[in-house]
């Protein structure tokens, strides 16, 4: 197989059933925008293959042959999309957990399917808009020195009256402004406000303990009115 330029959305199979085989072969030829680059019955197979083609997405079964789907998941070091398919529901919550995409218990419909390949896609648009965003440059006023702040620098801002202490990669900077003029600048995909006080960068997030969220080794409160709304921005984000 050779490369290809990315125009589809490249899919490999890994399944060593027949019948799935068939089934997952049909429905992504029923997608113009998807591309089959292989079918694997093991995950030995499936190595050979992404080490030489650039895959987007990999439907993987999980009770396979030599190692199964979980364990050689947690081996792989790449950017590929997963979604499990498999006859077992007890293993949904531990594919999860490896931040699989999605989850098609067999037998699964072609409407299931799309609903799959339809999350992949607004992942990937959700990926693009956020690293637009975060691209940007803006500038900002301390001590009578004017800054260019880039957003992918930007961490997070606390509040305090009229000031803001904004946290950079390599040290913060204090501005006179007040935090609702300065959210006015700013991404709202990629900045949220969850504190009266404090405004973050979701793409930053270390862990959540709690109701506190960690980001540059501080915990940082998540207001009871901004959990909802929080927490469905970073569910979204799993993928960036």
């Amino acid at each position: 197989m050779t490369n290809t330029p990315q125009k589809y959305i490249n899919c490999l199979i890994v399944e060593d059933e027949p019948l799935s085989q068939e089934v997952l072969e049909s429905y992504i030829n029923n997608c113009h925008e998807l591309k089959l680059c292989g079918i694997c019955k093991d995950a030995m197979q499936a190595n050979s293959i992404l080490h030489n083609e650039n895959i987007d997405l990999i439907f993987l079964d999980i009770n396979m042959p030599i190692i199964n789907g979980i364990e050689w998941l947690k081996s792989l070091d790449q950017n590929s999309e997963v979604i499990f398919t498999t006859a077992y529901p007890e293993y949904a919550v531990e594919g999860f957990d490896l931040n699989a995409l999605d989850y098609l218990l067999k037998p699964f419909s072609f409407d299931r399917f799309l609903k799959s390949i339809n999350k992949f896609t607004a992942t990937k648009k959700h990926t693009k808009t956020t690293q637009s965003d975060t691209s940007k440059t803006i500038w900002v006023k301390s001590n009578k020195k004017s800054y260019p702040i880039k957003l992918s620098e930007l961490i997070y801002i606390e509040s305090d009256g009229d000031y803001l202490k904004l946290y950079l990669n390599d040290k913060p900077i204090i501005i006179h402004e007040t935090l609702k003029h300065f959210i006015s600048k700013l991404p709202n995909k990629v900045f949220m406000k969850i504190h009266r006080s404090f405004v973050i960068n979701i793409t930053k997030v270390e862990y959540l303990e709690g109701n506190q969220v960690c980001l540059a080794s501080k915990l940082i409160p998540v207001a009871a009115s901004y959990r909802e709304e929080f927490y469905q921005a970073i569910e979204k984000n799993e993928q960036v």
